[in-house]
């Protein structure tokens, strides 16, 4: 006959302390998904404060007996703080900071294609990226596509004669609301 294993679980803070948790919004995290881990954990260990074991804590939660335990162990080593998904940082730009400061101060004194400014990086900073991580990268900056169209509120003086010129897309600065 099995022995169910019993690991108890550590009460870092107070029950009503885990309810206020439970209710917190989690939108601050970043996506809809972490938020949803967050708050399935913070569940889990809800159930398991209550008495339930980790199995049937982690099935009212949604969570695989695998799972479970590791979160249950999660949270014995490191509290609340440790429930949270780890960030993933990713590997760095290859881009400076400061170097993208200097594209984002050009771009706003010189508006360029995507193409461009792809042309432009590989010659001022001998990087090669493609289209896509150029476009990535710009968003990232806080950049936006922008045409110039006659009855938008930020056009310029000259936009008749722009749209007329070329309707191609263009980076720009985003305009800064008070």
């Amino acid at each position: 006959m099995v022995r169910p294993t019993t690991i108890e679980i550590v009460r870092h803070i107070p029950e009503k302390e885990l309810d206020s948790l439970l209710k917190k919004d989690f939108s601050e995290t970043g996506s809809f998904s972490k938020a949803k881990k967050i708050r399935q954990r913070l569940q889990f260990i809800r159930f398991r404060y209550l008495g339930f074991t980790a199995e049937e804590a982690g099935k009212m939660a949604g969570l695989s007996k695998p799972s479970a335990y590791r979160i249950q162990e999660i949270w014995n080593e490191g509290g609340p703080c440790a429930v949270c998904p780890a960030e993933i940082p990713g590997r760095p730009s290859r881009l400076s900071q400061e170097q993208k400061d200097e594209l984002a101060h050009l771009l706003t004194i010189n508006p360029m294609e995507t193409k461009d400014v792809q042309l432009f990086i590989m010659e001022r900073y001998g990087i090669e990226y493609s289209m896509k991580q150029v476009h990535v990268n710009l968003t990232n900056m806080g950049m936006r596509h922008a045409k110039p169209y006659p009855e938008d509120r930020r056009r310029p003086d000259d936009a008749d004669e722009q749209l007329k010129k070329n309707s191609r897309m263009l980076w720009i600065q985003p305009e800064k609301t008070l």
